[in-house]
């Protein structure tokens, strides 16, 4: 039998549908009253899915098939990208690596911070929170960091505090341009790891359960806005893509950095 391509603006609408039966099978009537729809509207989506093979019709009711509950979870990060998209747009506007927008669903419920007059270092005031006292972390860094940050870096390496962080080439001398003394300091310290890597695509922080992606002026290296999540998820997107980049960056050479002219 020939199968005809869905709608997908019509999924979209049916997707509650879908939603309602994945986890029992439930017969018309009840979906009418979930779902506040027609008795006719009942009729045609669940005739409609059936025929898409995203619903099934069992004695005691409806049921989402396999097929439908992946067409479900579709929707439903379409949906959160959507809003995270809007929501997150001063982020966003510094941001547009394919590696964060693909899954900005993920930081549909983050906290947004951005840089105002009033208060210019709000983006970076969740890094001080959490870079203060931590278990693990572990930083994509593509801006030099704000003086305040580093000078937690430097108390870090001067307690022995374990920390790792994955820099640019223009990151790393442009912190040691803003202060040579600070970065020998963090860089020749035994307990942080520093790495180097030409080809990061944005500042991201993983300290312990938090998630910090942070978007700088490409000019200046301001800092304009930043989002902060404990979600699960965004933390495992965050933990695979830190160590796909550290798996092709080189360790940091101090002695090479500190001959440097």
């Amino acid at each position: 039998m020939a199968h005809h391509e869905p709608d997908t603006h019509q999924l979209l609408d049916q997707a509650p549908l879908l939603d309602a039966t994945r986890d029992g099978p439930l017969d018309r009537s009840t979906l009418q009253d979930e779902l506040n729809i027609s008795r006719a509207t009942a009729y045609r989506w669940t005739s409609s899915l059936t025929d898409e093979s995203l619903l099934e019709q069992t004695p005691t009711g409806y049921r989402t098939t396999g097929a439908g509950c992946a067409v479900a979870d579709a929707v439903s990060r379409f949906e959160r990208s959507v809003a995270a998209a809007g929501r997150l747009e001063p982020l966003l506007a510094q941001i547009s690596a394919p590696e964060f927008t693909r899954h900005v669903h993920l930081f549909a419920d983050a906290d947004l911070h951005v840089a105002t007059p009033q208060n210019p270092n709000a983006p970076i005031e969740p890094w001080l929170e959490h870079f203060a006292s931590f278990e693990h972390s572990r930083s994509l860094v593509v801006a030099g960091c704000p003086p305040k940050v580093t000078e937690q870096g430097i108390e870090h390496a001067r307690n022995d505090v374990d920390f790792e962080a994955i820099c640019t080439p223009l990151a790393l001398e442009a912190d040691r341009n803003a202060s040579k003394n600070a970065f020998d300091t963090i860089a020749s310290a035994e307990a942080p790891a520093l790495y180097t890597h030409p080809g990061l695509p944005f500042t991201m922080g993983i300290i312990d359960d938090v998630v910090i992606v942070g978007g700088f002026d490409d000019e200046t290296s301001l800092p304009i806005a930043s989002v902060t999540t404990d979600d699960p998820e965004a933390r495992k997107w965050a933990v695979d893509l830190y160590r796909r980049y550290k798996r092709n960056a080189d360790r940091l050479n101090v002695t090479q950095m500190s001959t440097k002219k």
